[in-house]
């Protein structure tokens, strides 16, 4: 018998609860199964799955959706891979069995387009490198399962018992019984039971040693005998290898009690005596949490992780500004002590020069890695590298065109009629420019209103490069007798250097400046917003500094996690003047969004843990957070949140 790892193992638990179509009726009891059987295998003393590694999959509207999700999550799992379904089992013309969904076409033709196939099931758990599979299914002729899983006899559950990959499968009924569902009751008929033995463990009448660890086949030992006595259909199972001898639920530790001692003699230790120091601890369940409170303390350290991306940014633009202070004193004092070297146009500080053309080398990398700020959601401080590197290398370019301009036209007009040339130019297209981020912004997908600033956030930027870059070169006269080009003057005289340093000096205490606002703000902004969520039997409590809101479990439809969104929704017939205002629906994610958990002092998983306890059938969907959901919050709306103050809050 063993244990498997949870870390190493994988759950995927499939529900249909409701149906399109009038042929097949709703089963609400499959949605308890599927929520209370995830609370159990992932928690103490069961903890089969680590939290993060079990898959709900409830009233799924696709099978193609369905079957994608059965493939990656098979090829998961290292150890244990335990697949579950309870649902209207469905057989075509061939006697091929379908697991229903929402949207199944009960006719034996249309099962293949809008039902999930067994077989995708069973090839899935075949390829999976599980060292043990598990398969239970809690449906309608659930005993054709029996048949493509494994070659051994249905009642033989101890043969081939090697120590290689097993499969153990369990079914509720054999291949032509229908599983019961009683109206009304939590769960169903089989799923409950088999939910009863997890949560209790099997009594001692069933002739399992009290004290002993509950495995697979003391599983079916219980429930072939249970459920027949109470009138329900008889399980099936088939079994290879070692599959049968898993610990589902280990056993109790035992301490052994020596021998009293007597009142007038001291109590000594007993070496012998096995206490529960020596035995290893069981699975410690988490603690149920009641109440889900943001603090509200200016500095608290949870504010501190919250913000540690916006710290750490802080940290590194501020020792580059540091950096750059002394790099700047050190181009000042080149430029008083350090002697001319002679370069080929004419006698230059050159070690003035390296120092501003390192300058603008700065202004390159600092762009470049504003592709990686966009990646990780800080769009904010990307757009000002940009900003500032297309001013450096703008009034570049334009000096360098200007030249060729001025050069070419001097024989034709004199030095008064280009500079009118050259200001008018600057007038017209610095005005081009300025207007273009007013008027060709693209429409917005919610309306068509435009965002000119967002779509042209560069044509500021360029109308100071042109401006700057035209007035630079029209002031500056190159001496062609001494072979002086205009560019070549403008580093004799550090005039386009000094520029590279300004702009230089001016991105990095902008960006210094930018992490202080955001940083302020978001921790103003985390201590002032109030937000309590209170969980009970009843229903779930909300409280902002606006209002307190108390929603009953039975208004709503579901309440389910998106990645780190906390969001509920209410059923349909709940009136719409009984909607919280105080929330903006989100039509992503189908709900009201309520909280970020990540806003709360508690881990991931003792806040689910919490959510499965008190909603019970109610949690509906954990969706866990993928790349997207782990950077920088976005607005209500879905737009990028430019400030943490801006997340969206209640």
């Amino acid at each position: 018998m063993r244990r498997p790892d949870p870390a190493r193992s994988t759950a995927l638990l499939i529900g249909t609860a409701t149906h399109d179509q009038q042929a097949l009726e709703d089963l609400p009891a499959v949605r308890a199964n599927v929520t209370e059987l995830a609370r159990l295998i992932t928690t103490g003393p069961v903890d089969l799955v680590a939290l993060e590694r079990c898959t709900q999959l409830l009233d799924l509207p696709h099978p193609r959706e369905a079957g994608v999700t059965i493939a990656e999550r098979c090829g998961e799992a290292d150890d244990l891979l335990l697949v579950y379904y309870a649902g209207h089992g469905l057989l075509d013309d061939n006697g091929e069995l379908f697991l229903a969904l929402p949207g199944t076409d009960p006719r034996p033709d249309w099962l293949k387009y809008t039902a999930i196939p067994f077989s995708w099931i069973r090839d899935a758990m075949r390829e999976s490198p599980a060292r043990t599979r598990v398969l239970i299914l809690d449906c309608c002729f659930a005993g054709r399962a029996l048949n493509t899983m494994s070659p051994v006899d249905v009642e033989n559950g101890l043969a081939d018992r090697s120590e290689i990959q097993g499969t153990f499968t369990l079914t509720a009924t054999s291949d032509n019984v229908a599983a019961i569902a009683p109206i009304g009751a939590e769960h169903t008929a089989f799923t409950g039971e088999l939910l009863r033995l997890l949560q209790h463990g099997p009594p001692v009448r069933d002739g399992h040693p009290d004290g002993e660890a509950l495995t697979l086949s003391a599983v079916y030992r219980h429930l072939v005998v249970t459920l027949p006595s109470h009138g329900l259909p008889r399980p099936r199972q088939r079994n290879t290898d070692l599959a049968a001898d898993l610990v589902l639920r280990p056993a109790p530790p035992v301490v052994a009690a020596g021998p009293t001692p007597l009142d007038d003699q001291p109590a000594e230790p007993d070496a012998t005596a096995v206490t529960p120091a020596n035995l290893p601890a069981l699975v410690e369940p988490r603690p149920v949490i009641d109440t889900l409170r943001r603090p509200q303390r200016l500095l608290h350290p949870w504010h501190r992780t919250l913000l540690a991306a916006q710290w750490r940014r802080f940290a590194l633009y501020f020792v580059s500004f540091v950096l750059f202070t002394a790099y700047l004193v050190a181009w000042i004092v080149s430029l008083q002590r350090a002697p001319e070297v002679r370069t080929p146009w004419g006698a230059v500080n050159l070690l003035a020069v390296l120092l501003e053309c390192g300058a603008a080398g700065v202004a390159t990398v600092l762009a470049a890695t504003g592709i990686r700020d966009t990646s990780a959601g800080f769009w904010r401080d990307a757009r000002i590298k940009w900003q500032f590197a297309i001013v450096v290398w703008g009034v570049v370019v334009v000096v360098l065109a200007c030249s060729v301009f001025m050069r070419s036209w001097a024989s034709r007009a004199g030095e008064a009629a280009q500079v009118l040339a050259l200001i008018f130019i600057v007038a017209v297209v610095g005005l081009i420019l300025w207007s273009m981020r007013y008027r060709y912004g693209r429409p917005t997908r919610q309306d068509s209103e435009r965002s000119p600033a967002r779509q042209l956030w560069w044509s500021t930027p360029a109308a100071i490069a042109f401006t700057l870059g035209t007035l630079i070169a029209a002031l500056t006269e190159p001496d062609e007798t001494q072979g002086q080009t205009r560019v070549g003057l403008l580093l004799k005289t550090h005039t386009l250097g000094a520029s590279w340093m300004v702009v230089v000096s001016l991105l990095v205490g902008v960006l210094v400046a930018v992490r202080l606002y955001d940083l302020v703000t978001g921790h103003l902004a985390l201590s002032r917003r109030t937000l309590t969520v209170t969980l009970a039997r009843q229903g779930i409590g909300i409280r902002t500094s606006a209002r307190n809101r108390f929603i009953a479990w039975h208004h709503l439809d579901r309440i389910f996690v998106a990645g780190n969104v906390l969001a509920i929704a209410f059923k349909r017939d709940y009136p719409e003047v009984d909607k919280p205002r105080e929330f903006s629906y989100s039509a992503e994610l189908g709900g009201f969004p309520v909280a970020d958990i990540r806003h709360f002092p508690h881990t991931r998983a003792e806040i689910l843990h919490s959510l499965a306890h008190f909603a019970g059938p109610t949690l509906h969907g954990v969706t866990p957070p993928g790349p997207e959901d782990d950077r920088l919050p976005t607005r209500t709306d879905g737009s990028p949140a430019g400030w943490y103050r801006e997340r969206w809050s209640t």
